[in-house]
């Protein structure tokens, strides 16, 4: 429930902006707001800091990627690339709930960051 309040304010905070959400509850939370520039990516863990990226670099529009911390890590790489390209439109939060919540619910090691 906390998530959804959070997305809920992110989204009403940024009616223009082009939002981008990773799978499992990040998708599922982002599904029931209303917003009318929405992208839901619902598989493949990680791939939505591409997508964003590559949304970024072809509109004007503030794009903002939403990603859990073990989406994140599965794809940390990605970060040189949005680094090399660096999109000043291009924003990322992470939530971070020290899991893969997705897949099971194991620990992540962000915690120690």
């Amino acid at each position: 429930m906390i998530q959804e309040k959070y997305l809920s304010s992110l989204l009403k905070k940024n009616k223009n902006a082009i939002i981008v959400g990773s799978l499992g509850s990040i998708s599922k939370d982002l599904s029931k707001i209303e917003h009318k520039n929405k992208v839901l990516i619902r598989g493949a863990m990680g791939c939505v800091m591409g997508v964003g990226l590559g949304i970024a670099l072809n509109t004007k529009k503030k794009v903002i990627v939403v990603i859990g911390d073990g989406a994140f890590l599965m794809k940390a790489g990605s970060i040189a690339t949005i680094n090399r390209y660096a999109p000043k439109s291009f924003e990322m939060i992470i939530i971070n709930n020290e899991q893969y919540k997705s897949c099971g619910g194991q620990s992540t090691n962000f915690k120690y960051l």
